[in-house]
């Protein structure tokens, strides 16, 4: 009797842990790559852009967060198109 409780735990627990990595994996992987894209960067003091750096790096190196030039009219026409 004692056995079959012991076999019963471990598969219960063999179970849970399996559900818990296979639950942390999806909600890992589904957090990678979703979203949406980045529309602003970094503008440098001598007015160039340093795509690579995030905003906290960038504000600390006294550049400027800008929002890219490109989204805004993508943004514009969207916002037109809806009546």
């Amino acid at each position: 009797m004692i056995s079959r409780n012991l076999l019963r735990i471990a598969l219960v627990c063999a179970s849970v842990s399996v559900a818990a990595t296979a639950f942390a994996g999806a909600a890992s992987g589904a957090a990678k790559g979703s979203g949406t894209p980045q529309n602003h960067h970094c503008q440098q003091a001598d007015g160039t852009m340093d795509m690579g750096k995030t905003k906290k790096a960038c504000l600390a190196d006294k550049g400027k967060w800008v929002k890219d030039a490109a989204s805004a009219p993508a943004a514009s026409a969207s916002a037109g198109g809806k009546k």
